[in-house]
């Protein structure tokens, strides 16, 4: 029963770590910014920053008007 849940355990961290993380600094503050992509996303990386970068734009048109 203790090796199913170490193997869990090792399953679960190796699903986390799939995708990454890395450090961020700003200012004296440093981040640990852990990345997830979800397998059954219809979404891909490049989809969801494009579509981020058009809302922004988007936000800050209708700022100027």
């Amino acid at each position: 029963m203790v090796k199913a849940e170490t193997q869990k355990a090792k399953s679960k961290a190796a699903k986390t770590n799939e995708a990454g993380a890395f450090t961020m600094r700003v200012g004296n503050t440093n981040y640990r910014v852990g990345v997830y992509f979800s397998a059954t996303s219809e979404e891909t990386a490049r989809d969801k920053i494009q579509r981020l970068v058009r809302n922004e734009m988007v936000a800050e048109q209708a700022a100027k008007q």
